[in-house]
Order: structure tokens, then C-alpha cells, then sequence
């Protein structure tokens, strides 16, 4: 592992799992992944019978190799157990992602996230009958039960979701103290819903150069986020581009949350967010976003004048700075 030299301190490697503490320059100690596993994942070598542990015995499905992880940190007990679960990207797609999980780190090996994705990508897709990940059936908080994780610390990068019918690319309906990173959300052909979606709790998480839209045609909405708990989360360097929503959120609690640096079309409105919300510190912050559509570049209902800064707004062409909407 290439860390470079720090003066004093802790660096995290997220590819290992390893934490380096570093004192006047010097790597003094490492804490490594003791407790965790590593799962490999690959749909054309791997198959379901076998343990995930390497990738002569690659599991064949994420799926396989979530419930793996799972069963395996929650036997640990009271330990802190967080594993890694590395998908190799193939000529063909991954079965959709229904299992629930907790604490564990996902990478994708493949060409990096594009739209309409590739051969060689790690491409998710429900094939026509479901959303690319449709983990509609978690708790909030953290459940040590199997199969009902609760989706708490879940790392995901470099993942293609696909919905090729009238589904969301990835539908969650709670996602805690987790990560999405170079990842991609999209639909093939247009359809009346969207590339990721949240449906209750989407707190402490961070969406970080992400891209949702469609190839063949646009969905209805880029991001979206409906449930109510939209808290404590780091929205950066994304891209989105929809047929009617780029991003959409009616959440009530919002406090924390950061919008930055992203830019999101939509035919309708680019940025939409009709939280009833109306305390300063009960919304998100909205800093150096691109807002461009048709019809509203960007709407913020609710002390918009408090919580904006330095955003750009290009309603059908008219491009200017955004005066917040007060209503």
C-alpha cells in the first residue's frame, strides 16, 4: 500500500481496509482488517455453491455474497466488523440486488461509470422485471438480524445500475452512514420513474460523483428523495439529467445536509425541493449548484434565502444567479 508521508496522524485506506497512524512523519503502526472478510463476486467463473473467499471460489451474484457478509458479522457478535465485497465487471449483467446488509465496503473492477453502461462494467439491472437494486424492505437503524440489515455503513463505488422497464435504477428505502461513489444510475429507454431513489431514511451519506439519466430516453426524476429523512449527508460532483426532475426532494428534516458542486437537469425543473420545513437549520445548504431545465431551472420553497449560496440557475436559456424563492 502507497500511503504518502504524513506528519502526524491517521490515513484510512478504503482499497485495504487499513488504518496507518503516522508520527512526525514516521508510519508508527497499522491497524489492519483482523476481523473482516473479503468476498469476490463473478458472474461468469463464480457460482453459488461456492464460499466467496477468493476468486477461484467467487460467488456468481452480489446477492450471494451480501448475505455471506452479513451472516458472517452478525455471528461476531459485539465486535465491529465491517468487510469488502469486490465484483469483477464482466460482459454481462449482475442479477438485481434485493439483500439487505450492513458495514461493508463494495468496489466494482471495470471501465469506470458511463452512461447507458458497457461490456467490462459492473453493471446491475433487473432485466425489465425490477430495479437494478431495490432494497425496499429495510429497517431504520441497525438490525442484527439476518436479511434485515437495516442498510447502515454500506460503501458502494464504481457500480452501473440499469433498469431496463418502468423501474428506478436503485430504489432504497433506508440508507444510513453509507456512500455512493462513482457510480452510475440509469434507465434504458424513458420510464416514469427515475435513476435513485430513496423512500424514508437517507441520513449520514454522502453521493459523490454519481451520474442518473437514461441513454435511449430520460426517466421522470435524476435523485430523488421522498421519504422524510433527508439529514447529516454530502451531495458533491454529480450529474443528472431527467425528464422532468434532475433532482427532487420533499423532506421534512434536513438539517446538516450539503448540496454542492453538482449540476441537474431536468425538463420541469432541474433542482426542486418543496420542503415544508421552514427553520434555517432544519434544511440542507444549497452551494455552487447548476440548475438547468426547460421550464424552472431551479425551485427552493421555504427560507431559500437562507440556505443558498452562489448557485446558477438557467431557466430555458435565461442563465443568471438564483434569487431564492421565499414562498
Amino acid at each position: 500500500m502507497n500511503i504518502p508521508a504524513l506528519k502526524r496522524g491517521f490515513h484510512y485506506d478504503p482499497a485495504t481496509a487499513s488504518l496507518a497512524v503516522f508520527v512526525d512523519g514516521q508510519r508508527v503502526h497499522d491497524f489492519g482488517n483482523e476481523q473482516g472478510r473479503t468476498y469476490y463476486v463473478n458472474n461468469i467463473t463464480g457460482a453459488s455453491t461456492n464460499d466467496g473467499r477468493s476468486w477461484g471460489s467467487a460467488f456468481d451474484q452480489i446477492d450471494a455474497a451480501f448475505l455471506a457478509s452479513e451472516t458472517y458479522r452478525v455471528a461476531q457478535s459485539n465486535i465491529a466488523v465491517r468487510n469488502r465485497i469486490v465484483i469483477q465487471g464482466t460482459t454481462t449483467a449482475y442479477a438485481k440486488i434485493d439483500q439487505d446488509v450492513n458495514c461493508v465496503d463494495v468496489f466494482g473492477i471495470g471501465h469506470r461509470m458511463h452512461l447507458g453502461g458497457a461490456a467490462g462494467d459492473v453493471m446491475v439491472s433487473g432485466a425489465g422485471a425490477a430495479a437494478g437494486m431495490a432494497m425496499t424492505d429495510l429497517v431504520a437503524g441497525w438490525d442484527t438480524t439476518v436479511d434485515k440489515g437495516g442498510g447502515m455503513g454500506v460503501n458502494m463505488r464504481n457500480v452501473h445500475f440499469e433498469a431496463t422497464g418502468n423501474y428506478y435504477a436503485a430504489n432504497v428505502e433506508t440508507w444510513l452512514l453509507g456512500a455512493f461513489e462513482d457510480c452510475s444510475f440509469m434507465c434504458s429507454g424513458s420510464n416514469s420513474y427515475g435513476g435513485l431513489n430513496c423512500s424514508m431514511h437517507f441520513a449520514g451519506s454522502l453521493i459523490r460523483n454519481c451520474h442518473a439519466g437514461g441513454d435511449a430516453g430520460l426517466p421522470a426524476y435524476g435523485f430523488s428523495f421522498v421519504g422524510g429523512v433527508f439529514n447529516q449527508n454530502l451531495i458533491e460532483w454529480n450529474w443528472a439529467q431527467a425528464r422532468t426532475y434532475g433532482f427532487y426532494t420533499t423532506d421534512y428534516l434536513q438539517g446538516g445536509t450539503v448540496i454542492r458542486n453538482n449540476t441537474f437537469y431536468g425538463g420541469t425543473y432541474g433542482i426542486y425541493d418543496n420542503s415544508a420545513e421552514t427553520t434555517v437549520l432544519g434544511r440542507a445548504m444549497y452551494v455552487d449548484n447548476r440548475g438547468v431545465s426547460a421550464g424552472t431551472g431551479i425551485q427552493i420553497t421555504n427560507v431559500g434565502t437562507s440556505i443558498c449560496s452562489a448557485n446558477f440557475v438557467n431557466s430555458a436559456g435565461d442563465g443568471k444567479w438564483y434569487t431564492e424563492d421565499t414562498a
